[in-house]
């Protein structure tokens, strides 16, 4: 039992640092995307249960990395899009937006970031359905 739950941890590491490779590869370690995609990956990993792990999900979502390394086509912008996001989404970053609350519309932002970023992980899991990827 514990060999067998010890080779899904290892599986589970590979495709982390698979992803991890293959993510830097694609934004051609760009100083504030590779930040981004490991923060972004940390929290997957972490929060998501082991039973979630799909390996053919996983060599989906790498084989739509390369493609994305490969050329600046449909797929670079994708993942370049999905950062961007990512990026706004940080606490540090979202607590910059002192200005807004110096306008008092501190509340309205937070009411619509949530809603912003509700349809955009709406879009996002249809986008995964449909390619079978797994790209948050």
């Amino acid at each position: 039992m514990s060999a067998s739950r010890s080779l899904a941890d290892q599986a589970v590491v590979h495709a982390y640092r698979h992803l991890y490779r293959q993510g830097l590869r694609t934004i051609r370690y760009a100083t504030p995307g590779r930040h981004v995609l490991l923060t972004t990956l940390r929290t997957s990993f972490r929060t998501a249960p082991r039973d979630e792990f799909d390996p053919s999900r996983i060599a989906n979502t790498l084989r739509f990395l390369e493609r994305a390394a490969d050329a600046t086509g449909f797929e670079h912008k994708i993942v370049k899009n999905l950062l961007f996001a990512r990026y706004w989404e940080l606490p540090v970053i979202a607590k910059e937006s002192r200005m807004l609350r110096a306008l008092g519309l501190g509340r309205l932002e937070t009411q619509f970031r949530k809603s912003a970023y509700g349809h955009y992980n709406s879009t996002l899991e249809r986008l995964n359905e449909s390619l079978g990827t797994c790209l948050k």
